[in-house]
């Protein structure tokens, strides 16, 4: 019986710890994977989130300025911008406004703000329109950075970007009354 081989059912001591220190690497190796594809999926919501609320003040103002009348020079500056524009065949007045302390942009029409749904989020925020030599207003350039608001592990993401706008509306000879005969002959 000296010849019979003794069966072990059991694990060792070493096999235990094996197992364990492969398995925490294998662990730890996907911690490591998921960490970072959530932060690069976060890294992209927040540019998109950012995109979504630069377009839409840049379609806000582009809509305003195209119909931008005449500034209202005492109520402009790096901050602010007022201007008269034609909204609905009269002349309504317009006033952005940036807030540094809260990092937010206002846009007032007739009694009505509005901040584009991005209170702490607009970094920095320029207005400087340009005048001909007779003072009447060509283009308006406006340079901004937006950072996002989400909460999270590392740097927030920013965009900035600088533009010009135009009025369609600046013609001297460009009155109601002559959109108005001008759209009955049609």
């Amino acid at each position: 019986m000296a010849d019979r081989k003794i069966r072990r059912y059991g694990v060792t001591l070493v096999e235990i710890v094996i197992i364990t220190a492969i398995s925490s690497m294998v662990l730890t190796m996907a911690m490591l994977i998921m960490t970072r594809t959530t932060r690069h999926f976060k890294k992209g919501t927040d540019m998109v989130n950012i995109q979504r609320l630069m377009d839409s003040i840049v379609e806000r103002i582009r809509t305003d300025v195209r119909s931008l009348k005449r500034i209202v020079p005492q109520e402009c500056n790096a901050t602010s911008f007022s201007f008269f524009a034609i909204r609905d065949g009269t002349e309504k007045k317009i006033r952005y406004t940036y807030d540094a302390d809260t990092q937010t942009l206002f846009r007032n029409d007739e009694n009505r703000q509005s901040n584009f749904h991005g209170s702490r989020q607009v970094q920095s925020f320029l207005f400087k329109p340009e005048l001909d030599s007779a003072g009447n207003f060509k283009f308006l350039n406006v340079a901004m950075q937006l950072m996002s608001d989400e909460k999270g592990e590392g740097t927030a993401s920013t965009l900035s970007i600088a533009c010009q706008f135009y009025s369609t509306c600046v013609e001297p000879e460009l009155r109601i009354s002559n959109l108005r005969k001008n759209q009955t002959r049609k």
